[in-house]
């Protein structure tokens, strides 16, 4: 049963990552997580298990569409508090930003 929901609980986590570090600018960022993908020859080399010209897609790309799938499927699926999350965490994201 647990296993059955993990794929909708991605994207809530990822919005909620949003809103903690844009709308309450608490600084949440995971050492390690992303490297520099455009480094300076002077530099050290950069340890990371993504690059960090992702975030922009993640950001501009993956969000609304994580979004929009995520509300159509629990929509669909007729899971509610699923969807009440998506609206709650997604679309409260945009309103805030006012998109």
């Amino acid at each position: 049963m647990v296993h059955r929901y993990t794929l909708l609980f991605i994207p809530l986590i990822w919005f909620l990552y949003l809103w903690l570090t844009i709308a309450f600018g608490f600084e949440l960022h995971i050492n390690g997580l992303f490297y520099d993908s455009f480094p300076h020859p002077e530099d050290p080399p950069s340890i990371g298990l993504l690059p960090s010209s992702l975030i922009p897609f993640l950001m501009f790309i993956g969000t609304p569409i994580m979004f929009f799938i995520g509300s159509i499927y629990t929509v669909c699926k007729k899971l509610w508090w699923w969807f009440a999350a998506y609206m709650i965490l997604g679309f409260g994201f945009w309103v805030y930003l006012r998109i």
